[in-house]
């Protein structure tokens, strides 16, 4: 039976330690971080939500106008809540993108600079 392939390690980033790179945060504290960055989501799913409540209400007085008109604005906001949400997701994906290349060459600079100290340490060391 052959072996199995196991492939080289990738040595093409540098990992932060776990204290950096995942800090504990509360719910709280996240959803008002997204609720900043992406401000319609929040607002469309809150409208769904009360188009929702307003369906059911109009269902149980047995007003099927009112009950298809608030079932019309649940599929707006949804649509509405989409659009958004996928917007915001390209939108930052490439901003996150620039700030993960601008931390990668911050540290790639930074253990440069480190090497450079290093070198003539070691140098010294071997003479």
């Amino acid at each position: 039976m052959p072996s199995q392939y196991i492939p080289p390690p990738s040595t093409d980033e540098v990992w932060p330690p776990l204290e950096e790179a995942a800090p504990h945060k509360s719910t709280w504290d996240r959803f008002s971080r997204k609720f900043i960055e992406e401000p319609l989501v929040p607002i469309g799913i809150l409208a769904t939500c009360i188009a929702l409540g307003g369906a059911t209400s109009a269902l149980q007085k047995g007003n099927r106008t009112q009950f298809n008109k608030f079932l019309r604005y649940r599929v707006a906001a949804q649509g509405v809540t989409v659009v958004a949400a996928l917007g915001g997701s390209v939108f930052y994906q490439q901003e996150r993108k620039a700030l993960r290349e601008q931390e990668k060459e911050a540290r790639d600079a930074k253990l440069n600079a480190a090497l450079a100290e290093d070198i003539p340490a070691l140098a010294e060391v071997k003479v």
